[in-house]
């Protein structure tokens, strides 16, 4: 494998297609660890975040204050436009409008730029709108987050890996924001810098940086306002209006690598096992015919690994590496017979560790 990564082209690629920052930026902080036991954070009726004391933010580490922000995130209700831009130059805006009712989650998130697509979510359903191509794609599952809860991601874990620093005050789309510092303690991540807004507690910026402090990414809200042009039952009712579309329903399966041929040994320390799926399922499933996702973190960066069978129609090249903004991905082709594409915010040296260490299963 080594050899094959060594023989991949050396070009950075630039331009992407549009994601919504709902999933990898400001709606994204969302995605901490287990609740804190010594601060009651949120009300009984779900949808009340209590502001934090200054006595009470001094005990948050890295752990507490992902937590922090993933209450106020989904907690909260909120409207606002957001910016996401690039060291390679790639900028995208788009609104977003979250609303917080009881015991759901309702959103609508809107590309400003790019390809038109409007998103809603409501809790665990999500659907994409495609008004040019008049189509819906249909997706029943959890929303995916910047920072996701797992098993074995805690608060040892994650201070191993980061440290945690509070700065002071500054202004973020007209409102107070403390400055939180979370400096990568090697070089096989990244760090991340932070402006959460003193009332709600919701991520006003968010700059990916290097650990010498360049800037590789940056998403900040331009505007921000603790309530939304439409209510609940309105964001739903537009969530369920297809009429004139062609809906597109995805399914994904949970599976293993084992299962379908492949092991990958986590090559990197704090990093775990998230979960694993494909888009369909075979009857009965044959060893390495499917392209499997499956998905790794350490509590703050991700990565995502795909792997399916080599095909020299869909695959006519080596391999390549792209690098937009924080963002790397990694193709090759590996132990002779799979492909491999693995794309993370992180440096390009991890994903070489996870492309390194896959094997296929004995037997």
């Amino acid at each position: 494998m080594a050899a094959s990564v060594a023989r991949l082209g050396g070009g950075v690629a630039h331009g992407r297609p549009w994601r919504s920052f709902a999933l990898r930026g400001l709606r994204a902080a969302a995605i901490g660890a287990v609740v804190l036991g010594f601060v009651p954070l949120v009300s009984a009726a779900g949808c009340e975040l209590r502001p934090l004391s200054q006595a009470e933010a001094g005990q948050l580490d890295v752990h507490g204050w992902l937590e922090r922000m993933r209450q106020a995130t989904d907690y909260s209700t909120y409207s606002g436009t957001f910016v996401v831009t690039s060291s390679s130059g790639v900028m995208s805006r788009s609104q977003v409008w979250h609303v917080c009712s009881k015991d759901q989650q309702i959103e609508r998130l809107e590309a400003l730029s790019g390809t038109p697509r409007i998103v809603y979510r409501q809790n665990a359903d999500v659907r994409t709108f495609f008004p040019q191509d008049r189509v819906v794609r249909v997706d029943t599952r959890e929303m995916p987050r910047k920072f996701p809860r797992a098993k074995g991601i805690d608060a040892q874990s994650l201070s191993q890996s980061y440290a945690a620093e509070l700065g002071g005050l500054q202004s973020v789309a007209g409102r107070n924001a403390a400055l939180l510092q979370l400096r990568s303690r090697d070089a096989l991540r990244f760090g991340y810098r932070i402006w959460l807004d003193q009332e709600s507690g919701l991520i006003l910026k968010w700059q990916t940086v290097t650990p010498g402090g360049k800037v590789l990414e940056q998403a900040t809200f331009t505007e921000l306002e603790l309530s939304t042009p439409a209510g609940a039952a309105q964001i739903q009712n537009m969530m369920n209006d297809v009429v004139g579309y062609r809906v597109i329903h995805q399914h994904k399966f949970p599976t293993t690598l084992e299962s379908n041929g492949w092991q990958l040994p986590v090559p990197v320390n704090g990093f775990v096992l998230l979960d694993c799926s494909q888009k369909q399922k075979l009857h009965p499933q044959p060893l390495r015919t499917a392209q499997v996702q499956c998905v790794y973190s350490d509590g703050l960066a991700s990565i995502s690994v795909f792997l399916e069978p080599f095909n020299e129609d869909r695959h006519p090249f080596e391999g390549q590496e792209l690098r937009v903004g924080a963002t790397h991905t990694l193709s090759a082709r590996v132990l002779g017979d799979s492909w491999v594409t693995i794309i993370g915010e992180v440096p390009l040296t991890t994903l070489q560790r996870f492309a390194s260490a896959i094997k296929h299963t004995s037997g």
